[in-house]
């Protein structure tokens, strides 16, 4: 498992901004704050509240999800939020982010490791779908 913490620029439909963001590779899931993705997003109603823990055992209840596009060495990687009330930080990246775009940090260099490879395939499936295809949030091997 690996923690980093940066500063990266987020956006989303409203507006974008710098965010504080953790990215932890051992949270399975990723997080915003409410006061955040209110501010950068579209905030939407899931159609079921999610539940999760925290490392603390405290288990918390997301309603609401956003979809946010991070910079990333200069890809604008998107992926969906869970909107919590209170977070630690602003914005929380984790396993499932970096295994849908082939990210793995690096704790020595406090660093994330793009593979420019197989992001170049992926953003070209992407750019060839469809909006409403399936294949742009799950790339075909």
């Amino acid at each position: 498992m690996g923690i980093i913490k940066k500063k990266v620029k987020v956006a989303g439909s409203k507006s974008e901004r710098d965010c504080e963001v953790l990215f932890d590779s051992g949270a399975s899931a990723c997080f915003v704050r409410e006061d955040v993705a209110l501010e950068l997003g579209q905030v939407v109603k899931a159609p079921y509240p999610l539940a999760f823990r925290l490392g603390n055992n405290t288990v918390m209840k997301a309603e609401n999800t956003v979809t946010l596009f991070l910079d990333m060495k200069g890809h604008n990687l998107g992926f969906w939020f869970l909107v919590v009330a209170e977070l630690p930080y602003e914005v929380i990246v984790g396993a499932d982010f970096f295994q849908k775009w082939k990210i793995k940090l690096d704790p020595i260099t406090e660093d994330f490791i793009i593979d420019e490879k197989a992001l170049e395939i992926m953003l070209v499936v992407l750019s060839r779908t469809s909006p409403l295809s399936l294949r742009a949030w799950f790339p075909l091997p």
